[in-house]
């Protein structure tokens, strides 16, 4: 359905579907029972269009921007802001076909109960060396574009990223490095690696800092075993930030 709205209102090309459907099945394959090789040709698959689908360098994806150019901060860098049909997919389809969802009650309110203290740490812990590095500073505010970042910021940002990079990534590492003793705390340092990485656009200090968030979620991910644990702690950090930060950057 989202694919023929897509089409219809022009936000995506004939050929987009096509990228899709490689993506989805390249995502299936890597859960079925055939040979590891194949598995991990599949995955390799996955992970090459998921950078090219989060990165926005596959062409027939025509992102609508809601926002140009505005300053949530004063002292910030100008903020616009897209919604992104070819990132949501990655996070999406891989929820959708690798992850056991919460569904009942009980599982959201062991989860939040597990969860949340683990999140109140690490926004402390980040604000207070970002703030020690003069990476942010205290401004408190309420702007008009906060109901469309919301959205967009949770089900089109967090979900997609922690949908690969813990989801997809991190948990098949911790798959390959099963023998290994300290194997969850490599597959965790490598996501957050790959995680920072992914934010390289924002120049060599963002990534730094998306390393050490990615570490976070990634904590968060092999203590829970809940990818809805990991989206609720990037979502979080991301909001403390936005609300009472100067958001997005520095100038």
């Amino acid at each position: 359905m989202a694919c023929i709205f897509g089409l219809m209102s022009g936000q995506i090309e004939v050929y987009a579907i096509f990228v899709i459907i490689l993506f989805t099945y390249a995502v299936q394959y890597t859960e079925s029972q055939y040979r590891c090789s194949k598995r991990a040709f599949a995955g390799l698959i996955v992970c090459f269009l998921a950078y090219g689908l989060g990165a926005h360098k596959i062409p027939y994806f025509c992102n609508l921007k809601v926002l140009s150019d505005i300053y949530i901060s004063k002292e910030a860098v100008p903020f616009t802001l897209y919604i992104n049909f070819d990132k949501t997919v990655v996070g999406l389809l891989i929820l959708g076909l690798t992850q056991r969802l919460l569904f009942h009650k009980k599982e959201w309110l062991a989860m939040l109960k597990q969860t949340l203290p683990k999140i109140g740490l690490l926004i402390i812990l980040l604000v207070f060396f970002a703030l020690i590095a003069d990476k942010i500073r205290f401004d408190p505010k309420l702007p008009e574009s906060l109901p469309i970042w919301l959205i967009t910021n949770l089900l089109l940002v967090c979900t997609a990223e922690e949908g690969f990079f813990r989801g997809f990534i991190q948990k098949n590492l911790v798959a390959v490095f099963k023998d290994f003793r300290w194997g969850h705390v490599m597959a965790v340092i490598i996501a957050s690696l790959l995680f920072g990485f992914a934010h390289y656009a924002g120049g060599i200090s963002y990534s730094i800092w998306g390393t050490f968030a990615g570490l976070g979620y990634g904590w968060i991910y092999q203590k829970t075993n809940r990818i809805e644990a990991s989206i609720l702690a990037h979502f979080c950090l991301n909001l403390t930030h936005f609300l009472l930060f100067t958001y997005p950057a520095l100038a």
